[in-house]
């Protein structure tokens, strides 16, 4: 691209070169034109094609206008290049002193094609083998070098270096053809303005509105007011507006200053942005041809998908591609394209039906692999502390975190998540977990690893275990209940050792405690489907009576465990989940009740033993 925009604007140049040449001989437009085509293929290989009108003007100063124009770089692989309207305008006195000063260079109806690239990087990594992403990071790198090594940014000043004080484009069309017969990119540029370059210090504007189609188009407005040092190295911008629209659900505003190296591509800029409600502020460093390429600093009010930017604009177009089977794919084309390092302080960041407060991410991407190592903020009244990493190198991306979430409260966690205020309190996780897929639902069903959970005045509503307790109690005792019981379970405390592994969530152990009673037990819980078992063995305590004299217990009823069942699926009704193995425990009672009894009768007959022996030695 940059030796194309070289070519674009040498193509004037050489005709204004060649007309200065041959003022003396007063040709006609026709010869002139003929002449200097066959000058600028001679000196560039490049063969211009006038299919149109030619003008020449002399005076006041000089002005060459070409119409209907084709051009045709030498080489193969080559953009092909027209024109509807070239015209370029030249002061003529230091012309006539062989030094070229160009008032001005208009361009009207450009459109350039760019053929496929018959090595282009894949346009998307899905489906790539290891050996495969192995040769796509290293042509990247190669990319990198070699346009550093080549100075690609030469381009940018080139109408610096050529003298032009103006540059103005309009209707311009880039036509980026695509590999296997692919719909091509395109990219319009409606307008492009630049007036008074120059190396006096004095300040230079910029406009563009850019537009790029596809499924998810793009449209840019740029407007910019800078300086250019005398040796054309480096550009200072007092201001640059960009508005960027069709990324995110409203406009995105950004508003930066700073310093830009032109032959280097790096820019180093204070930047403020907007978008609807989000408003944020930082630094943001940009190099075309170093590593990191973006390395920001931001504070926000509000995190959102525009900060995919921040990925490079290469990650930001792939960032809703990839799809790997029905469920959601990850985001790897973004992964693998991002080099990035960022400190980001966000006020308040939404994800989905989630919302953490006071945000601070620190993270490195880099061929793949994204770092998190920094993850603190406040999940629903919890303090997170986190660490996390997606390495997607290689072809199936491997998920690892570890942290911790002190005191989430569980009642605004069900509130986010839209479910029934069943439950209330404070919990604490902590966990080591690891997962490997490309997309969402692997990844969750493929999670492994432990999660400690435990408890703080947690209430579970419309399910009151000591309730169904007492009942089968009453049963027991043939009494009949008098007093009004709990309709729920309040807990001493709740915890559960939680180990990930093949979609399920296997509890082991799982304990609580109540005032009354404690339970002791296993489950396990289907992480696609919600459904969940468990089996529990309950210890009454003697005050378990308090509720109702019918819920009396004595030594028999404490000494034996009473199956509790559960099952169902999270979102069902609590009242339904869980049952008392009443057979179970018939069994366990009668057993004891047998137990006790053989117990009775051989101390009798002991008793009775003895007494003999006594009477006998009397």
């Amino acid at each position: 691209m940059p030796r194309l925009l070289i070519y674009i604007v040498a193509i004037p140049l050489v005709l204004v070169l060649a007309v200065a040449a041959l003022l003396p001989l007063l040709l006609d437009e026709a010869r002139l034109i003929q002449i200097a085509t066959e000058t600028l293929e001679e000196r560039s290989g490049a063969k211009l094609r006038v299919n149109g009108d030619a003008g020449l003007s002399l005076l006041p100063r000089l002005s060459l206008r070409l119409e209907d124009t084709e051009l045709q770089l030498p080489g193969e692989q080559q953009p092909d290049v027209s024109v509807q309207r070239l015209s370029v305008e030249v002061f003529l006195l230091p012309l006539l002193s062989k030094e070229v000063a160009i008032k001005g260079i208009e361009l009207a109806g450009l459109e350039v094609t760019v053929p496929a690239a018959e090595a282009a990087p894949a346009s998307t990594t899905a489906g790539l083998s290891d050996a495969e992403l192995k040769a796509f990071y290293e042509q990247r790198r190669q990319a990198l070098r070699a346009g550093a090594a080549a100075g690609a940014g030469a381009a940018l000043g080139l109408p610096l270096a050529l003298n032009i004080a103006n540059v103005t484009v309009s209707e311009a069309r880039v036509r980026l053809l695509q590999p296997n017969g692919a719909a091509p990119q395109v990219i319009e540029i409606p307008s492009l303005q630049a007036n008074d370059i120059n190396l006096e210090g004095r300040p230079a504007e910029l406009s563009a509105s850019v537009e790029i189609a596809g499924e998810q188009a793009l449209a840019i407005t740029l407007q910019t007011r800078f300086t250019v040092s005398a040796d054309q190295s480096k550009a200072t911008v007092e201001a640059l507006n960009v508005t960027i629209t069709g990324a995110t659900p409203e406009p995105v505003e950004l508003l930066a200053s700073g310093t830009i190296g032109i032959n280097t591509q790096r820019a180093e800029l204070a930047l403020e942005l907007a978008s609807g409600e989000i408003t944020g502020q930082g630094t943001l460093a940009y190099s075309s041809f170093e590593s990191p390429q973006i390395d920001a600093e931001l504070r926000l009010n509000l995190l959102d998908p525009a900060l995919l930017l921040l990925a490079g604009p290469d990650a930001a177009a792939t960032a809703s591609t990839d799809t790997d089977g029905e469920d959601t794919a990850l985001p790897l084309d973004a992964i693998r394209l991002a080099d990035t390092r960022a400190d980001l302080r966000v006020e308040r960041a939404v994800f989905g039906p989630h919302t953490i407060n006071n945000l601070r991410l620190r993270l490195r991407a880099l061929e793949g692999v994204l770092k998190i190592d920094t993850i603190t903020g406040t999940l629903h009244g919890g303090a997170l502390n986190a660490s996390a990493s997606m390495d997607a190198h290689r072809a199936t991306a491997v998920l690892s975190s570890r942290g911790e979430l002190i005191g989430l409260d569980s009642a605004a966690l069900l509130a986010a998540l839209e479910s029934e205020p069943l439950l209330t309190g404070l919990a604490d996780a902590r966990w080591e977990l690891q997962s490997r897929g490309n997309t969402s639902d692997t990844l969750v069903h493929n999670l492994q690893g432990p999660l400690n959970l435990t408890t703080r005045d947690m209430v579970l509503q419309q399910f009151g275990v000591e309730r169904m307790l007492c009942e089968v109690v009453a049963q027991v005792n043939q009494a009949s209940l008098s007093a009004q019981l709990p309709q729920q379970s309040t807990f001493e405390d709740l915890s559960a050792s939680v180990t990930l592994g093949e979609g399920k969530a296997r509890l082991d152990p799982l304990q609580a405690n109540l005032a009354h009673m404690g339970l002791r037990g296993t489950g396990s819980l289907d992480i696609d489907s919600n459904a969940f078992n468990a089996k529990f063995s309950a210890r009454l305590a003697p005050t378990l009576g308090e509720l109702d004299p019918a819920c009396r217990v004595n030594e028999r009823l404490t000494a034996i465990s009473w199956p509790v069942l559960c099952s169902g699926t999270l979102d069902g009704s609590p009242a339904s989940w869980c049952r008392v193995d009443s057979k179970d425990i018939i069994a366990s009672l009668t057993r004891n009740e047998l137990e006790r009894k053989a117990k009775e009768e051989g101390g009798r007959f002991l008793q009775r033993l003895f007494k003999g022996k006594d009477s006998d030695g009397n």
